[in-house]
């Protein structure tokens, strides 16, 4: 059997149960009107003759009146297809379904026999209240008095075990920042006894503003279709919001504040409202003014506008001239509402969906009518703008939102009282996210076991534990490049990443070096400027030193070895190199050799090595007391070039952050290693879920198609990685139990003794790469890491 074979039957089996359907029936389109054009009059609202009602799903299920993923065992079908008048439904006077209505039918029941959340066909019973709610908190029971499980509690028998530490810490890591926690801080972690350690931890975490951008961009990426590539950047009819998003991550924008800068935006971040301007002629429902409209009442108030774009909404109460009229605050031009298509010839007035809360002036300009709307979304008494957005924020955190699907805000909550007192909550604390994610993550409910489901939740749901979530496909590739270290060289979001220099001054007391400025030159070869330049400097100590750090750039590239050992490499100039170094050096004679290199411009090497035996700092920099030679040359003292901050370089180099105690937290330089949120979206993340983003997307997929696990399987690009990470991991972690780190680092546990006995014959002598390759197959492609639990 082919490996290909092999990993495509591996995938199919680790991912077996958890697989979606491609494309489903358009349940509010098609199916809707069907049954109310034939089913409803005596089977919808208060009618149920013969003891049947379709007005809910688990109504229509009562009695196996369909069996979904079976239409071929669908008793309601069966009795449409009928030629019995005295059993054929519709009766025998009624106008039979048409043969391509059954069609629609069969394929909606053969995938799943999808329902829209909280869609009825009887009466509305429940509307979600405008203005905020204040919720008075019940009694702690237990000594369980964190809000959350305060409310919580109430409703459980029992209230669900706490889960382990390691668990914890895997959740918790992966889901403020998206990165596993790695097997040192899984250690230490496990042998802290302070009863608040996962409050600290929580803390740490959040604190990491960089980190926590780079996580959550993902998020709002989706959200605010905004993305590095796609539909309309190339004609100019789109255009990113990158920097202002990730600033405003960064810097913790208060969220009312985040969302006024999008609807009353500056250059900056008009990208979201300003929408896809589609090439050629398109339906009316797709153009920028409507596209306005539909996209803030989903993201902001979990509204679907987009059925009410074309005509009155099937499944809701928004109605055509309430789109459109959202619409026109945003248009230059008047608007006239169209019908399917058709124009009315009635003209949309500018105005706010729920006019009881105040409106916009329609005369005003443009500019101040989105002004006045941005203060009319975040006004203190829109209730359902907070609740929509922790509504999103625990979905992410817990698998399942209050609401269910987080788009359906007009449905009832599972727990009213906890979305209230949250709304409230947020709003109180600032409409501060990340202090939103603390509260949730603090309390029991968050830090409890996984709830298990046999199947998917339905109407009757009760939360008993937070839910299993798949890693996104940022979140996998991440991991992926954390263990192996294969991350991208520099990302295409043109976002600041750069740690201050004041966070790294902070820390330099923590470690035995001393910041100093930068000594080194730029050095290249004497004589005519080669492509190419050989440098080499031998280094003698007197015992092993303690500790040995170096902080290196070349333009435009360069490889360091040594004592004949590759140890660093870099591509990219601008963002020097910064790595401890000390396993390298030894007693004795040491070599430190580079082949650097240009491509074109200015060409030159610098690098300084701070060396510490235990009593006192050397400092090894680049000057003319290194060699040098060009290709096939003769060694000779190296050309001194420039002074660092001379010459067409400026000061790149940072001695502070070279001493810093953090240094082993960011080895590619003064930026952390790139994120898969940072970059384009490739063929691997379109097979693990990341969408193009031409459209509002505000829940991924919670599994993987087959073909997108073939797909997966049998590409390059993974492959790419592992194969790179497997020579990369022979070189770094020999002397390493290369098994249990693997383990430990992407499951957060070791090994059983039977994994044991698998990782034994899997490695062999563990010479050989592919192997270590194929273990890391067998470990990526389990649920248990694929997983957040």
């Amino acid at each position: 059997m082919s490996m290909n074979s092999f990993r495509t039957i591996l995938i199919l089996l680790a991912l077996s149960g958890t697989c979606s359907p491609l494309v489903g029936a358009d349940f509010a389109h098609e199916v809707v009107p069907i049954l109310k054009e034939h089913c409803t009059e005596c089977h919808g609202g208060d009618k149920a003759k013969g003891g049947f009602s379709l007005n809910t799903r688990s109504l229509f299920l009562e009695d196996d009146a369909a069996e979904p993923g079976n239409a071929a065992k669908s008793y309601f079908l069966e009795l449409i297809e009928e030629t019995d008048p005295e059993v054929q439904m519709p009766p025998e006077k009624k106008p039979r379904v048409p043969a391509e209505q059954i069609a629609v039918l069969k394929k909606w029941v053969d995938e799943g026999l999808a329902w829209e959340a909280g869609f009825s066909f009887g009466a509305k019973t429940w509307e979600p209240p405008l203005e905020p709610v204040k919720v008075t908190l019940p009694p702690a029971l237990s000594g369980r008095d964190h809000p959350v499980d305060r409310i919580l509690d109430q409703t459980l028998p029992t209230p669900p075990q706490p889960a382990s530490d390691a668990a914890f810490l895997r959740r918790v890591t992966l889901d403020a920042i998206g990165l596993l926690p790695e097997p040192e801080e899984l250690e230490a972690f496990l042998a802290d006894t302070d009863p608040e350690k996962r409050t600290r931890k929580i803390d740490e975490l959040l604190a990491n503003d960089i980190a926590y951008a780079d996580h959550w961009l993902t998020t709002w990426n989706d959200l605010l279709r905004n993305d590095y590539t796609g539909t309309g950047f190339i004609t100019k009819g789109r255009t990113q919001i990158t920097s202002w998003l990730y600033a405003a991550l960064r810097e913790n924008m208060p969220y009312d504040q985040f969302v006024r800068e999008l609807i009353s935006p500056t250059p900056d971040s008009a990208g979201f409202i300003n929408g896809i301007k589609w090439r050629g002629d398109v339906n009316a429902s797709q153009t920028c003014d409507i596209q306005f409209a539909q996209n803030i009442s989903q993201v902001f108030l979990g509204i679907n506008m987009k059925c009410a774009s074309c005509h009155d909404s099937f499944i809701d109460r928004w109605k055509l001239s309430e789109a459109y009229n959202l619409a026109a605050i945003f248009s230059e031009q008047p608007l006239e509402l169209n019908r399917c298509d058709k124009p009315t010839g009635e003209m949309a007035t500018p105005k706010w969906i729920f006019p009881s809360q105040g409106d916009v002036d329609p005369a005003a300009p443009k500019a101040e009518r989105l002004k006045q709307l941005a203060g009319l979304m975040t006004h203190p008494d829109n209730g359902r703008f907070t609740r929509t957005v922790v509504n999103r924020i625990w979905e992410r955190l817990m698998g399942r939102g209050i609401v269910h699907p987080v788009d359906s805000m007009d449905s009832q909550p599972w727990n009213e009282d906890l979305l209230d007192y949250l709304a409230v909550r947020f709003a109180e604390d600032g409409h501060d996210l990340r202090k939103f994610i603390r509260l949730v993550m603090t309390s029991n409910a968050y830090q409890s076991q996984c709830e298990i489901l046999d199947q998917e939740a339905g109407e009757d749901y009760t939360w008993s534990g937070p839910g299993a979530k798949r890693m996104t496909a940022e979140q996998f590739l991440d991991a992926i490049w954390q263990i192996t270290g294969t991350h991208p060289e520099k990302p295409d979001a043109n976002v600041d990443r750069a740690l201050p220099d004041e966070d790294l001054v902070k820390t330099t007391t923590e470690s035995v070096f001393e910041a100093a400025p930068v000594s080194a030159k730029w050095i290249w070869h004497e004589g005519e400027t080669d492509k190419k330049s050989w440098l080499r400097k031998t280094v003698k100590l007197d015992k092993k030193p303690v500790a040995a750090r170096l902080m290196a750039t070349c333009d435009n590239y360069f490889t360091l070895r040594i004592n004949g050992e590759d140890v660093a490499e870099s591509k990219v100039w601008m963002n020097p190199v910064y790595i401890d170094i000390s396993k390298w050096l030894k007693q004795g004679t040491n070599t430190f050799s580079v082949v650097a290199g240009m491509t074109g411009g200015a060409s030159g090497f610098i690098g300084e090595i701070l060396i510490h035996d235990g009593e006192k700092q050397t400092v090894i920099s680049s000057d003319k007391t290194w060699q040098a030679r060009r290709a096939k040359g003769e060694w000779a003292a190296a050309k001194e070039l420039h002074p660092h901050g001379a010459g067409p370089w400026g000061k790149l180099l940072k001695p502070q952050f070279l001493a810093s105690a953090d240094l082993k937290k960011y080895p590619a330089g003064l930026t952390p290693p790139v994120r898969a949120a940072l970059v384009k979206n490739d063929f691997l993340m379109r097979s693990l879920g990341r969408p193009h983003r031409d459209q509002v997307v505000t829940t991924r997929p919670s599994g993987l198609t087959t073909l997108q696990a073939i797909d997966l399987a049998n590409g390059d690009i993974l492959s790419a990685y592992l194969s790179k990470g497997a020579e990369k991991l022979m070189r770094e972690k020999s002397g390493y139990d290369l098994g249990e780190w693997l383990y430990r680092f992407a499951l957060s546990r070791t090994p059983t003794d039977d994994e044991k006995q698998i990782i034994s014959e899997v490695l062999g002598d563990g010479s050989d790469p592919r192997a270590v390759e194929d273990l890391m197959w067998l470990v990526f492609m389990q649920p248990e890491f694929q997983m957040i639990r």
